[in-house]
């Protein structure tokens, strides 16, 4: 009986992280653009995505550029609704059978002032799903882009938190509003970089990987090339969050 019941622990074990593979570990690089805003990267199971944020006349926009806004793409229509609404479906969570912290990474195109007040003020209708201390299976939200200084997060409410820059330094009361790190992977890596990483780039991003974690922090490169054989490596050097446009490729690939 007890080399039953020791068989079937180590089988629940192996069955949780096959479960994993693959999963939790993509970043939906300007999202907007799929056919599926938000939709898309859920289904596949994407630790995070990214919208691009415009505040035009007191409401939020979502698109890469300015000329690109259009009236019926808000970031509340294309994400804090659907979002709220996936919360609800799963008591709380982002997916009914994982405890994951899913992230809604939001890049402001224009200042932090007013476009933070008025995301901060649209947020209100949601704290069931974006407030930790409501919800500890909250969304998070983390501000990127155009940001507050750090000494001036403290203004801003406490489900609110930021996207770090390691050449940054922050006290440990700023470093608490800090979700994650994000940089250009071509500040640590030659500029010509294709997916071959020199034996100087690798240690370049292994100290920036470890420095990140030993504070307790995710990891995001942006301007990767968006490729499998770099996703690979990525995930390999510890990479928590890794850039794509192509979530449903990301996930096939990652998952085999």
């Amino acid at each position: 009986m007890k080399k039953l019941l020791l068989i079937l622990i180590i089988f629940q074990a192996c069955q949780t992280k096959e479960d994993h593979k693959g999963k939790f570990t993509g970043h939906s690089h300007n999202d907007y653009y799929q056919a599926k805003p938000f939709f898309t990267a859920w289904e596949n199971y994407f630790a995070s995505i990214e919208a691009d944020v415009w505040a035009v006349d007191g409401e939020l926009y979502v698109a890469h550029d300015y000329d690109e806004i259009t009236p019926d793409r808000t970031l509340e229509d294309l994400y804090l609704k659907p979002i709220d609404s996936i919360f609800r479906q799963n008591n709380g969570k982002a997916w009914k059978d994982y405890n994951e912290t899913f992230i809604l990474l939001v890049d402001f195109k224009t200042s932090y002032d007013p476009t933070l007040d008025i995301l901060v003020k649209q947020l209100q209708d949601y704290k069931d799903t974006f407030d930790p201390q409501t919800n500890p299976n909250a969304a998070r939200i983390v501000i990127s882009g155009n940001m507050p200084q750090p000494e001036n997060f403290h203004y801003y409410p406490s489900f609110i938190s930021f996207d770090g820059r390691m050449e940054n330094t922050y006290t440990a009361e700023q470093l608490n509003r800090i979700a994650l790190f994000s940089n250009s992977i071509k500040d640590y890596v030659n500029n010509d970089y294709q997916g071959q990483l020199s034996t100087d780039d690798e240690q370049n991003l292994t100290e920036y990987i470890n420095k990140a974690h030993s504070l307790d922090k995710k990891v995001r490169f942006w301007a990767a090339p968006d490729e499998p054989e770099v996703w690979k490596k990525l995930k390999e050097m510890g990479v928590d969050l890794i850039n794509t446009d192509s979530p449903a490729k990301y996930h096939e690939i990652m998952s085999r």
